[in-house]
């Protein structure tokens, strides 16, 4: 098992698996090194929502102009349904429901309808009667209710499909107990894990929230920020009329999912509760968060709420100085180092795309394999992949005091 390899990939997530199944079946030989999801998900892949967006719910001011987030946005529909028909998935049929009250949401809503044109089978208000009968308990007095093209999808089966494909074209996926370290030189990069080291002249570093350290100990600052999303997973409402459900004016999300064996759905809860940090990330929801969460809960979902479990997920945030928003792929190459993290997992083969781009670009310029390494004793990255509302996981991120 001692052998060199075509480049190395520090982050195993959706957009690290994407890439490493692209380069894989180019030949590539990439070697994958991951954090293990044994007790709790490292993977912030498999702690989201699971939401194929289809760009209705993003700010159009996140973006350079109205033209910018109407390409994007677009190509987020497209690149949802296209990633799922890449891996033998089924691509939702029913759409989730928007409420909102205030007139300023209202006509941001018909300007993104304009924009994106969107078919009325893709989005449409609900008359208030029709509304009132589908919603049910769920109905709120004095909200506008709209049909959304967004649905739920299962990210955990995209990172297996991602990882086989990989695995089957000459990938390697190492599990390590330890965040690898990072050595950049003139030219290349040493990598410590393990208690081995490679060099190699071409590091790809998918690390998710992992990546502001990793980069540092390259003597590179991301422009960016860490935001701590907190999520609580719990049993979904039986009477829940639409997979996702979004309240603008409270700041709440649900999305529904099938945990399947006869087990009740899980919800994955949602709302305008962050906190934005530049420093190492931490897998704890503070009692003041906990609170504020608790405080934007529709009444039909507090039971959910009260039976429920915190996961503390984290999204890398591009500074505005960058041009990339929050939900596009943000792609930077530095020399041997490439830093990148997908935005939004809906465009995460597209994102892999332009990362496969540029390390294909350091090819050309005559950068090689890597060094050899051993990795016969290394735990191999094989283990069954579970989103956290599955019932594999137990752990709960709400700090206790």
């Amino acid at each position: 098992m001692t052998r060199d390899f075509g480049f190395v990939i520090v982050g195993g997530g959706i957009l690290g698996s994407a890439l490493a199944a692209l380069a894989a079946g180019m030949g590539l030989e990439p070697l994958i090194l991951r954090r293990s999801d044994a007790d709790a998900p490292e993977a912030d892949t498999l702690r989201n929502q699971g939401w194929l967006q289809s760009g209705i719910m993003y700010p159009i001011n996140h973006f350079a102009d109205e033209s910018a987030y109407r390409t994007f946005a677009a190509q987020t529909f497209m690149a949802g349904r296209d990633l799922l028909k890449m891996c033998g998935l089924p691509v939702p049929e029913e759409g989730g429901l928007l409420g909102l009250r205030e007139a300023f949401h209202v006509e941001q809503l018909a300007r993104k309808r304009d924009l994106l044109r969107l078919s009325p089978y893709e989005f449409h208000q609900i008359e208030a009667a029709d509304a009132k009968r589908m919603m049910g308990a769920h109905y709120e007095v004095g909200s506008t209710y709209y049909r959304i093209p967004d649905a739920p999808f299962n990210e955990a089966a995209v990172l297996r499909h991602f990882r086989n494909d990989a695995i089957r074209h000459g990938a390697i996926f190492v599990e390590v107990a330890q965040p690898a370290r990072l050595e950049r030189r003139a030219d290349d990069v040493k990598i410590t894990f393990e208690g081995r080291e490679i060099v190699s002249p071409t590091v790809v570093v998918t690390a998710g929230a992992g990546s502001f350290g990793l980069m540092e100990q390259c003597g590179l600052a991301l422009e960016g920020e860490l935001q701590r999303t907190p999520l609580v997973v719990g049993e979904a409402p039986a009477d829940m009329p639409a997979p996702i459900l979004v309240d603008l004016g409270r700041g709440f999300s649900a999305v529904r999912h099938e945990r399947g064996d006869a087990l009740a759905p899980a919800v994955v809860m949602g709302t305008r509760t962050k906190h934005r940090h530049a420093g190492p990330p931490v897998r704890v929801i503070p009692r003041a968060d906990q609170e504020e969460f608790a405080t934007l809960i529709p009444p039909a979902f507090q039971a959910s709420m009260a039976g429920g479990r915190f996961t503390a997920g984290y999204e890398v945030m591009p500074k505005r100085e960058t041009g990339v928003s929050a939900y596009e792929p943000w792609i930077r190459p530095e020399g041997p180092v490439i830093f990148a993290s997908p935005g939004r997992a809906t465009v995460s083969a597209l994102a892999a795309q332009q990362l496969l781009a540029a390390v294909l670009h350091r090819k050309a310029e005559g950068h090689g394999r890597t060094g050899m390494v051993d990795t016969a004793d290394c735990r191999a990255w094989d283990h069954p992949i579970a989103m956290h509302y599955m019932p594999t996981y137990s752990f709960n991120d709400a700090e206790v005091q």
